[in-house]
């Protein structure tokens, strides 16, 4: 690999063993892949956030790092760690567990990354720009900024990505090259009629399809109303990457790099044609609705993180109502979205209402060895269907966010 003098100086020692030691993970990671070359990247997001992602073996090489003067070189946004950082016991989380997040999340900010703790970086602080080369992990985060923004960037192994902020710099190989960024199979809406895709749950299951036939080939989607937003695009971005393993995807008419089918494929011809029915979007929504009719222990939104609109779109149907007794309602977000909710009362309003705003972490990376004691759990997020059987237990119903809201007050769905 061609390192310039500046990389030579890093890998040697001469910034220091935290630094070197970052250098040379990241040096090992190119020659893995084939890169000739590192990239000077503008900004990073670490995945390898929660104690449950990299425990304390991870949290120990956090603190190396930091320990031999290692900081981060660009602006570092972070994903959510393993628990609220401030009212960690509303999640009945033990006082050791919070211990241990407490330890790596002071790591981190020792460090010098900007304390996010979102999934959704890119709708807060951090917004990459069309055809910049970038340093990021975190599934959903990665699909998104490749494919709605247009930035450049691989998904990043954990703590790989802690070494590529500390140096400021990613292996040329992968979506960071042109030509791998082409479109390589094609999904073709048909027979919809003008009740689809108006709800988060359609572009759910639509990206869970997706991405369990494209697994890592780049989609190209086509058929997508006009009406498509970008909370949308951010639902089926999660769902694609948890559904298999999709890491840019082409929207004709919506994403940068696909005005049209022919710009999306880069103009290349042959490829692979699948149709995308209505049957076959309910075969999927059935599939992944696990739970039995009747009660609802939790309705849970914001997986990814919710945004500022999608807060608003459940204060707008919750109206005038509450939460059943014994059913929770979980709203995930960010601590921007958070602050914003709670400068115009909406976050105070909604709780009254039998709401529990979750900021800083996810369920999906909280304590799973807790007993959560979910038995059915109703959302309209594909990623949360996919994972919380097996991370947090209990069974899903994927709804749209209307009757996520019905569940929650009925307490049944």
């Amino acid at each position: 690999m061609h390192l310039t003098d500046e990389e030579k100086d890093m890998l040697s020692g001469k910034r220091g063993e935290g630094v070197r030691k970052a250098m040379e993970v990241v040096v090992k990671f190119g020659e893995l892949y084939g890169a000739n070359r590192l990239l000077k990247v503008k900004n990073a997001h670490i995945d390898a956030a929660a104690y449950t992602t990299i425990y304390d073996a991870g949290t120990e090489f956090v603190e190396f790092l930091v320990q031999n003067g290692a900081k981060v070189a660009v602006p570092t946004t972070i994903n959510p760690g393993s628990r609220d950082i401030e009212h960690w016991r509303v999640m009945d989380l033990s006082p050791e567990f919070a211990a241990k997040s407490d330890r790596l999340e002071k790591a981190y900010m020792a460090l010098g990354v900007s304390p996010t703790w979102t999934c959704a970086p890119y709708q807060c602080t951090s917004i990459p720009t069309f055809g910049e080369h970038i340093s990021w992990s975190e599934s959903n985060a990665v699909n998104y900024v490749n494919s709605v923004l247009g930035a450049r960037t691989n998904r990043l192994p954990d703590l790989v990505d802690v070494c590529c902020a500390v140096v400021g710099r990613v292996p040329e190989y992968g979506l960071h090259l042109t030509e791998n960024r082409a479109g390589q199979i094609l999904f073709d809406l048909q027979g919809f009629g003008p009740e689809w895709f108006h709800d988060y749950v359609d572009y759910a299951v639509l990206g869970y399809l997706v991405g369990e036939i494209a697994i890592q080939r780049v989609p190209v989607i086509n058929g997508l109303p006009e009406s498509t937003t970008k909370d949308q695009l951010k639902t089926f971005s999660a769902a694609a990457a948890s559904g298999g393993s999709t890491a840019l995807f082409h929207a004709v008419g919506h994403t940068p790099e696909a005005r049209t089918i022919e710009e999306a494929f880069q103009s290349k011809t042959g490829y692979e044609r699948i149709t995308v029915t209505p049957e076959k979007m309910n075969e999927v929504k059935n599939r992944l609705t696990t739970a039995a009719h009747g009660k609802v222990d939790m309705v849970m939104l914001g997986c990814p993180h919710s945004s500022y609109a999608e807060v608003l779109e459940v204060r707008d149907l919750l109206a005038g109502r509450k939460v059943a007794k014994g059913t929770k309602f979980w709203i995930q977000t960010s601590r921007t979205v958070y602050e914003l909710a709670s400068r115009s009362d909406l976050r105070k309003n909604l709780e009254a209402q039998g709401v529990t705003f979750i900021k800083d972490t996810c369920i999906m990376v909280s304590d799973t060895e807790k007993d959560w004691g979910f038995k059915a759990v109703v959302t309209n997020s594909g990623k949360v269907a996919q994972y919380v059987p097996s991370l947090a237990g209990g069974m899903v119903a994927l709804m749209s966010t209307a009757e996520c809201i019905e569940a929650a007050v009925k307490g049944e769905w």
